[in-house]
């Protein structure tokens, strides 16, 4: 069969589209990847996706141009990994065939979708969600092989804790978040003088920036999440795809969301216009922000919002680099803490398998579009 993934994001690309197109591949199906318009991206999403071996790629093309050619796809089958759900949806329907929706929160019923989530929590009040478990961990176990290995040591040293920050794939916030991560650096060392730090990027981080992050002494690396998340001791984040990976390496982290980089979040729709105005563009990001955190009862992290519970640190609001140093020093303070957390995590990844689970689902049959 012919199979049409659409995808948006970075995270979405790596984390969900790579175990889906191996899957696909394994079973013999011919697969077109189409990179949706996406306002969250890194800008590298089709040299990343050039990686993965599809049969062919498209976009991303602006919004308009992109809504009239899906009408245009020749396939068996549409599935959904990332996006605007309405590409998908009028893709599928052209082509008279079943569409496939996985997503990290079943928001409203899709007409004429198989709509999947990861984790029970995500289901909400949807009928006819299906649970079958996060694409991400099938993505880490990609990361394990003994080439990636072998481009990655950081040998452990006693009383020595190695630390990961984990900037982001978006440029605008990468770029702001640059001289708080020094600064951080610098309340880290005065509180652990022999605190490693190391900032992981993937492949397709600009060599120039490269440079800069590393002659500002935050030690930047190239290497796949699945090795070098099992190869620390904590982590610093933001809030988004990324935290699952923390959750199924079992790996304390602290996930921050200072108020100062709102106005670098990028914002969908309507609200997101009238975000980019002056003067009361940051109060409406702010407000947006705070329903979003409300909505999930005070948690910023998805391992939190998932468990409905506080398992690994957060911070978010006016935030400073020595609040977020002060809160990793009292974590990394308390073994007892960090195993805790680390059982925690494990105890929630489930089982691995998810992307065998929605080609089954996507390819034998389902609901026609």
């Amino acid at each position: 069969m012919k199979v049409t993934i659409l995808t948006n994001g970075p995270g979405e690309l790596w984390g969900w589209v790579r175990p889906v197109v191996s899957e696909l591949r394994k079973r013999g199906h011919t697969i077109s990847l189409w990179l949706l318009p996406c306002q969250f991206s890194s800008g590298h999403e089709r040299e990343a996706a050039s990686f993965l071996g599809v049969d062919k790629l498209e976009g991303p093309g602006s919004t308009a141009q992109t809504w009239r050619r899906v009408t245009a796809e020749n396939t068996d089958k549409v599935i959904q990994l990332g996006g605007d759900v309405m590409f998908g949806l009028r893709m599928a329907r052209a082509a008279d065939v079943s569409f496939t929706v996985y997503s990290y929160r079943a928001a409203k019923k899709i007409p004429g979708a198989n709509v999947l989530v990861a984790y029970p929590s995500q289901v909400g009040s949807v009928a006819g969600v299906e649970v079958i478990g996060d694409l991400v961990k099938d993505s880490l176990s990609m990361d394990v092989t003994p080439s990636a290995s072998l481009q990655w040591s950081w040998p452990r040293l006693e009383g020595s804790p190695r630390i990961l920050f984990l900037p982001g794939s978006r440029p605008a916030i990468r770029s702001a978040a640059f001289e708080w991560l020094c600064e951080l650096r610098r309340e880290l060392v005065s509180k652990i003088p022999d605190v490693r730090v190391r900032t992981l990027f993937s492949q397709f981080m600009p060599d120039k920036e490269f440079s800069l992050w590393r002659d500002a002494g935050l030690e930047p690396v190239r290497a796949g999440a699945g090795v070098a998340m099992r190869e620390a001791d904590y982590a610093l984040t933001q809030p988004g795809t990324n935290n699952f990976e923390l959750m199924h390496c079992g790996l304390p982290a602290l996930v921050v969301a200072p108020e100062k980089f709102l106005k670098f979040v990028p914002v969908s729709g309507v609200l997101g216009m009238l975000a980019s105005l002056p003067l009361v563009g940051l109060k409406l990001r702010r407000i947006a922000a705070m329903r979003i955190i409300d909505r999930w009862n005070g948690f910023i992290s998805l391992p939190n919002r998932t468990a409905n519970k506080k398992i690994i640190s957060e911070l978010y609001g006016n935030v400073s680099p020595a609040d977020a140093a002060r809160a990793i020093y009292r974590d990394l303070s308390s073994p007892e803490t960090l195993a805790k957390i680390h059982s925690e995590l494990l105890n929630m990844s489930g089982d691995s398998g998810a992307a065998s689970r929605l080609c089954d689902i996507a390819l034998n049959g389902g609901i026609r579009a």
